[in-house]
Parts: structure tokens; sequence; C-alpha cells
């Protein structure tokens, strides 16, 4: 058992440990293709927001620009600014000539920094193209930062500078930081990331518990049939919990009792046998003591004696060959030879001989033929042996001068052979163990009347190999009914 609960448990961590990683799969594919999809957004969007920038400033100071208006450098800082304000970055407008020489800076820095007065198209190859007057896309870098000493990145956009008269001047080209979106994605990652492991550790906390909840059942079953395996058969258990499961429990609960009965079944079989075989050999036994023992040398006595003995011999030689015959039934080891079995001639041939006994007791013995052709599909012999069985009982168990009648008639789909008797009747109690092997209603006169207590049982076989049905209906002090119904011949 406590294997068992370790498998199981193990068996839940491993259910619990698959969850997490189908999971943890799902979540890590779903969490990048959803940043990607982001991400590609918020740059597809910065980019046409950069782009229409950078056609406003070169419209805006295009004709300043082409008049050397010293203002130009004011108008372009209030642009960046302005720009700056809208998209939350830090934005530079660089302003070149037709040359590609800086010529206008909105950060106006000197010294090192600086790119006033640098030709650019050597460092932008981009800027050829557009004072070509080509439309280049924006574009986003990763560049060296000075500050954090690492690399930050950068978006580019590019416009031409256009005069009526004058044609492209120069181009304009604005830079912008994508620190607040690296941001934005770093902050959405993570949140995603830590609700993706939220929900992960609950889910496998759930499954944790459902997983408890279905292999409880299964563990209670392997504990039951282990038992079973041990010899305790008594097993029931009692599953609760889906549909299935609860058939489940209810199948081994079936099977157990079933199991059981069958157990309990061989004992008593068991038992009944021995008790049965016992019986002769205890009289015999006592029979041959007597004779080593007796004194008087008397031929009638020791031929009496030995008669007494070869009865016994005969009983026992009976209760042997009933026992056989249910053995090769139950093993599948009797072969029904069926053929064109007339049901009249049947049931004439099987009473024959019962009609001496019944006369010796003053016992009507009658047949009633509803359909003289009535035809069955059957092993002739194997159906003697039921009629003669069924009809004998009713003989021995009708008192003197009663009355025991045949009829045979035809059902919706069957022969049905009635046997009836004014006999002594079956306690109601005993109808449904009749046909259990070694039973008797009244031990003391069926073991008088020289019967096994396997006949009916034979019989119930014999009637089921051939796909028939055999049941009895009685009343204590009246008599009883026996019907036989047996498949017609198609």
């Amino acid at each position: 058992m406590q294997i068992n609960r370790r498998f199981f448990s193990t068996l839940r961590w491993k259910i619990a440990l698959a969850y997490l990683v189908v999971i943890g799969l799902g979540f890590l594919i779903i969490n990048i293709s959803i940043m990607e999809i982001f991400e590609k957004d918020m740059i597809k969007g910065k980019k046409m927001a950069l782009q229409k920038y950078s056609i406003e400033v070169a419209q805006t100071i295009s004709n300043m620009y082409n008049d050397d208006n010293p203002d130009v450098i004011f108008e372009i800082q209030d642009l960046g600014d302005d720009i700056a304000r809208k998209e939350g970055e830090f934005t530079r407008i660089l302003v070149l000539n037709n040359k590609g020489v800086v010529d206008y800076d909105s950060y106006n820095v000197v010294g090192p920094g600086s790119l006033l007065k640098r030709n650019l198209i050597r460092d932008v190859p981009e800027i050829q193209d557009v004072l070509k007057g080509y439309q280049i896309d924006a574009k986003d870098i990763y560049i060296p930062d000075r500050e954090s000493n690492s690399f930050k990145r950068v978006m580019y956009a590019y416009a031409p500078i256009t005069h009526d008269e004058e044609g492209i001047i120069g181009a304009v080209i604005i830079s912008s930081s994508l620190s607040s979106i690296e941001k934005l994605l770093s902050r959405t990652r993570n949140m995603l990331n830590l609700y993706s492991a939220i929900i992960s550790i609950s889910i496998i906390i759930i499954s944790f518990v459902i997983s408890s909840f279905i292999t409880q059942p299964i563990n209670e079953l392997t504990e039951g049939i282990q038992k079973m395996s041990q010899g305790h058969l008594d097993q029931r258990v009692n599953i609760s919990g889906s549909e299935e499961l609860r058939q489940l429990g209810q199948a081994f609960n079936i099977m157990s009792e079933k199991l059981e009965n069958l157990d309990k079944a061989r004992n008593e079989f068991v038992s009944n046998a021995s008790h049965e075989l016992k019986t002769p050999l205890s009289s015999m036994k006592i029979l041959t003591e007597s004779l080593l023992h007796m004194e008087v040398d008397d031929p009638a006595i020791y031929n009496d004696f030995l008669t007494d003995i070869d009865h016994e011999i005969d009983r026992l030689n009976a209760i042997i060959t009933d026992l056989l015959a249910l053995v090769h039934m139950d093993d599948g080891g009797v072969y029904i030879q069926k053929d064109d079995v007339a049901v009249k001639e049947l049931i004439l041939k099987s009473i024959k001989g019962l009609q001496i006994l019944a006369e010796k007791r003053n016992i009507e013995l009658t047949t009633t033929f509803d359909e003289e052709d009535l035809t069955i599909y059957g092993d002739e012999m194997k159906l003697q042996q039921v009629i003669i069985n069924i009809v004998d009982n009713a003989i021995k168990y009708t008192p003197d001068g009663g009355k025991v009648w045949v009829e045979a008639y035809k059902g919706l789909n069957s022969a049905i052979i009635k046997v009836t008797d004014t006999g002594v009747g079956i306690p109601k109690e005993d109808i449904p163990k009749i046909f259990d092997r070694f039973f008797r209603v009244d031990k003391a006169r069926s073991r008088a009347t020289g019967g096994t207590g396997l006949g009916l049982s034979i019989a119930h076989r014999i009637v089921l190999l051939h796909d028939g049905n055999i049941h009895v209906t009685s009343k204590e002090g009246k008599g009883t009914t026996f019907y036989i119904e047996l498949p017609l011949k198609e």
C-alpha cells in the first residue's frame, strides 16, 4: 500500500510537471509572438511619425533656409522641442546643404560632439539618395552610448528640402531615441512573464489537485485489486467523480462480487462433494468392518452386507459420473451433436423406462402433445437425459397415487416441454437454489431416494448448451411445474 501511495504521489507530480512543461512552452511561444507583434507595431508607428515630422520640418524651413535667414536655427530648435514633447523622446534635427554638409543642428553643440560643417555623405549613405529626391524610409539602429557605456537604439528619418524655384537645396535628418519604446517593451515583457508564471503556478496547483482526484480512485482500485490477488475477495470500492470513474468502480464491485460468489460456490461445491463422497465411503467402511468382526457364518447375512456395499459403490459411482459430467460441461469438453429431433418421439423415449417406476407407486404418468410434428435442433441423447432427470424427480417427490404429466406445445420461437407433478412442492425460498449442485430441499428424503443432488444441475447445463432456458414454479404441498424451452428448428 505504501508503494502504491508513493507511486501515485509520483504520478501526480509527473502529471503536474507535464502540465508545467506544456503550459510553459505554450506561454513562451505566446509571449514571444505577442512581443514581436507589439514591437513591430510600435516601431512601425514610430517610423511613420518621424517620417511625417521630417517632411513637415523640410517644408517649414524651406524658404528660410534658401534665404539664409539666421532665425532658421531658432525655428529648427522649436520644431525639435515640439517633436520631443509629442514623442516623449530626445529628438535631434540636422539640416544639410545639397553637398551633404551639416549647416544647422537643433542641439547647436560645439566641440567634439558637434556635427556642424561636417560632411555626412560618407557616414550616412542614404543622404545621397535623399539629395537626389528619393523617398527613404526611416530606420532604427543601435549606436554606442558614451554615458552608459553600452548601446542605445536610435531611429533616423530623412526628407529632402525642396524649394519652388531652386529645387532640392538640402536635406533634413531627424534622429530620435527609442528608449521609451524599449522601456515599454521591457515592462510589457516582464508583466507577461510575471502573469505567465502566476498562471503556470496556479495551473500546477489546480492540476495537482485535479490529478489527486483522478489518481485517488485509481489508487483505491489498485489497492482493492492487490488485496484480491492476496485472497481477500470481499473488496468493494466507493468511487466518486466522473461518470466514467463511477462506472469503473461499479464494474470492479460487480467483478469482485462475482469472484467472491464464485469462490464461495467453489468452497461449497468442494464441501458438498466431499460430504457426498464421504457418505457412501463411510457406509462401506462400516459394513466392511462389520463383516470383518462378524463371527456368524451365515451366507445370507454376508449376502445382505455385500449387497449393501454394492449399492453404496453404485451410489459412489453415480456421484463421480455426474461430477465428471458437470466438470466436462464447465470446461466446454462436452460435444453437442445437434440434429433434427422430433419432440414427441423424444419425450416418449425418455419416459418409457420411467413408466415401470410410476406404476410401482401407482402414479399416473401421462403425456399431451398440441402438435404432432414439433421439431427442435439438438442432441437427442443429452435432451433425453434432461427429461429423464426432471420426470424422475417428479415421480420421486410425488406421493403414491399422485399424478405426473408431460406436455409439449409450441411457444413464440421455441418448443416448450412442461413437466407437472402433484408432489410435495418446493418452498418459495428454495426455488432459486434448485439448480445448484448438491442442493436438496429435503436432504434426508433425497438421500433415501438415491439421488446425487446433481441431476437438475446437469439438466440445467444441457439446456443452456442448447441455447434454451429452464425455469420452475411450485407451491408447497400442491406440486411443481418445470418449463423446458428449446429453440425450434429454423
